[in-house]
């Protein structure tokens, strides 16, 4: 290829860059501003023209045309609005009283009603009805007073409007975070008996991490050591009858030297309701051991207290036996 070709062929891919990016220019600046004349497209068009008939004529690349489009597109882009490049205009929400008048202004209108910031509504009122009294025959001095009143107002409603959003909110978080109970009220605890319905209690914080600190610790020693991983399991279903037996139940009456007064009887029946929970919990670990053993390469007895220590910990988390088996 001769220099002149390779010349006019460089020069043509340069003039073919400039055109996409005077043709990208010109249909940003309508998809902004469909209004405003398009002088990139005039642009685009002499920049076409002129790059096609060099490269078929032989012409040699002129500097003035590219200094035409690079003028030509920055009237275009300073001709167009600026107002898309202010995020505020992006959402539809319109602002709020309290963002469209700066600090200083919302004091000169509580000023013109001789209010301090954040006056009741019933100062507002009051203060509002004296001047527009005294104010009867002064149209000018009414004006400010009735703009003020309407400033502070609207700022008074949208205050209540926001504090009943979040109070909605709330109760809509809260009826989120009981979903699970009322499920199983609705689907499984309305088939259960009533003593056996009230065995079933979400966990407060303590509780939570009480149980959650034992199980943790007799699963963690039952993994490291697996020759001892029964004992384990054994110290796991003790703790999960403390805490099922415990849970509810009212703490001691000491004296002022700590001794413990009148001692409780043992309740048979909830401790054995107990005893048979943390049994049916052990045997529900057993399971899931023998089913996890054909899918996880590890010693039984290690996967038997994991599952065993998960079990005991859901159970101790959500069950009680207390006031469950009361005849009155």
């Amino acid at each position: 290829m001769s220099r002149r070709h390779h010349r006019v062929s460089c020069w043509g891919a340069s003039r073919l860059r400039g055109v996409v990016a005077a043709a990208a220019l010109a249909a940003i600046t309508h998809l902004v501003a469909p209004s405003v004349p398009s002088f990139a497209t005039l642009a685009a068009g002499r920049a076409a023209g002129s790059a096609k008939a060099g490269v078929f004529c032989g012409g040699s690349p002129i500097v003035r045309d590219n200094s035409l489009i690079s003028g030509m597109a920055s009237t275009a882009t300073a001709t167009a609005p600026l107002g898309w490049l202010n995020p505020r205009s992006w959402s539809s929400d319109p602002l709020s009283p309290t963002e469209r008048l700066s600090p200083r202004e919302w004091t000169r209108m509580y000023r013109n009603l001789g209010l301090e910031e954040g006056a009741s509504r019933e100062k507002t009122v009051k203060a509002t009805t004296r001047l527009r009294r005294k104010y009867a025959d002064d149209e000018e001095a009414l004006e400010r007073v009735e703009n003020a009143n309407l400033w502070i107002m609207t700022k008074m409603m949208m205050q209540k409007e926001e504090a009943t959003r979040k109070r909605q909110q709330a109760n809509r978080m809260r009826e989120l975070g009981n979903a699970p109970k009322n499920l199983f009220l609705k689907y499984i605890g309305g088939y259960l008996p009533p003593s056996v319905r009230q065995m079933f209690e979400a966990p407060s914080s303590a509780h939570f991490r009480t149980a959650s600190s034992l199980m943790g610790i007799f699963a963690l020693m039952g993994v490291c050591v697996p020759t001892q991983a029964m004992n384990f399991v054994g110290l796991s279903g003790v703790a999960c009858m403390g805490l099922i037996y415990q849970r509810g139940r009212p703490e001691p009456v000491k004296d002022d030297m700590g001794n413990a007064g009148a001692v409780q009887k043992i309740n048979y029946k909830e401790a054995a309701s107990a005893v048979v929970i943390t049994a049916l919990g052990v045997l529900s670990g057993l399971g899931l051991a023998n089913a996890l053993s054909y899918v996880v390469d590890a010693q039984v007895t290690a996967v038997f207290c994991l599952t065993a220590c998960a079990t005991l910990w859901t159970l101790s988390l959500f069950m009680k036996v207390y006031g469950c088996f009361n005849t009155n």
